[in-house]
């Protein structure tokens, strides 16, 4: 494996280190933590960050453990089972793409944001029990053997138990309206539907299109939210 080959496949690596580092900072310091919150379990600036930290690990399982002749092995399944050539041939450069782009940067952008707006702050949820879902649910089905589901036991034991473990925080200790928790939830469900419209525009409008359109998908979870708090007049203390 020469240098352009480990930096080319060594970005899921680097986003483990980052999730190593805001890991430490969320269990053993307050920098990413509210002011006057009794329990870091029950703060939603917090819970944000692990947020953060659930999804650089995912994708750490999903792309760096699963790698197999100088290729990640989704990219490869997506190739043998004709669905890259279906949409249009999907580019290799649109997998550290999106999940760069969403991971390094909107769902941090998200979590600071949740000092002021909770809801857009933990809008990464639904986005995280649909993921989530989407590993769970052809295993359990027998779909998709496990050897084939990259990102499988992260789904399974950090997305679902951490999406179900945020809103009993939100009821538990009312982190959000009820109304906010559905917009939170809501905004990341629309979210993953236009994360698979990607496909559809690439085959339709090409992957210049899509080069353009992945920014408006990544951070989508925070502007559906943002309209939709404005929609409902959702006030925040």
């Amino acid at each position: 494996m020469n240098t352009l080959d480990i930096i080319r496949l060594g970005w899921p690596y680097i986003g483990l280190g980052g999730s190593i580092v805001i890991l430490l900072l969320l269990l053993f310091s307050d920098t990413f933590r509210s002011e006057g919150t009794s329990s870091k379990w029950f703060d939603p600036v917090w819970l944000s960050w692990l947020i953060v930290v659930a999804y650089l690990l995912h994708v750490c399982e999903e792309y760096g453990l699963h790698i197999s002749n100088g290729q990640f092995d989704l990219v490869t399944n997506f190739e043998q089972m004709g669905i890259s050539e279906r949409f249009g041939g999907i580019p290799h450069y649109f997998f550290p793409y999106v999940n760069i782009a969403f991971t390094w940067i909107a769902l941090p952008v998200a979590a600071v944001i949740c000092r002021k707006n909770p809801v857009i702050g933990l809008s990464g949820i639904g986005f995280l029990v649909v993921n989530g879902l989407t590993h769970v649910g052809p295993m359990a089905a027998g779909i998709m053997p496990l050897a084939k589901n990259a990102g499988f036991w992260t789904g399974l034991l950090v997305f679902i138990p951490l999406f179900c473990w945020i809103c009993y925080a939100c009821a538990k200790k009312h982190l959000l309206p009820r109304k906010g928790l559905g917009i939170a939830i809501t905004s990341g469900v629309i979210a993953h539907i236009l994360l698979f419209s990607i496909y559809i525009f690439n085959k339709l409008l090409g992957s210049s299109f899509v080069a353009f359109y992945v920014p408006v998908v990544v951070f989508s979870p925070l502007w559906i939210s943002w309209i939709l708090c404005r929609i409902y007049k959702i006030t925040l203390s």
